[in-house]
C-alpha cells in the first residue's frame, strides 16, 4: 500500500507509520512541555506559601549566617533529598489526643 490510498471510512488518506510516529512525538513533546509548565507554578507557588510562612512566623528576622548554620538540620527534619523535590512532613503527634484532654481535666 502507498500512502497516497485513502481510507474508505473516512476518505482521508492513511497515515505512513512515520507519519504516526512523528505525530505521537509531537504529541509527546507537547505533553512534556505542560509538565514542565505545571512543575515550575507549582514550584513558584510553594515558594511563596514558604516565603509567608517564614514572614508569619517572624523568621525573616533571623540573621541569614544562623539559617545557614540551621539549615543541616532543618534538611533533616524536613526529610529533603537533593535529588527529588522533597514532600510535605506531617508533623508528629507525640501523645494521643484524648491522654492530653484527659491530663487537663483532671
Amino acid at each position: 500500500m502507498s500512502s497516497e490510498t485513502t481510507n474508505p471510512k473516512s476518505g482521508r488518506k492513511a497515515k505512513t507509520l512515520d507519519e504516526e510516529i512523528a505525530a505521537q512525538r509531537e504529541k509527546l513533546r507537547k505533553l512534556e512541555e505542560r509538565q514542565r509548565e505545571q512543575q515550575r507554578k507549582e514550584r513558584e507557588r510553594n515558594q511563596k506559601a514558604v516565603m509567608e510562612l517564614i514572614k508569619t512566623e517572624r523568621l525573616d528576622a533571623v540573621p541569614s549566617d544562623l539559617w545557614r548554620e540551621a539549615m543541616p538540620k532543618i534538611k533533616a527534619l524536613l526529610v529533603v533529598d537533593a535529588a527529588k523535590p522533597a514532600e510535605p512532613v506531617k508533623p508528629v503527634q507525640t501523645a494521643p489526643e484524648g491522654a492530653a484532654t484527659a491530663e487537663v481535666s483532671q
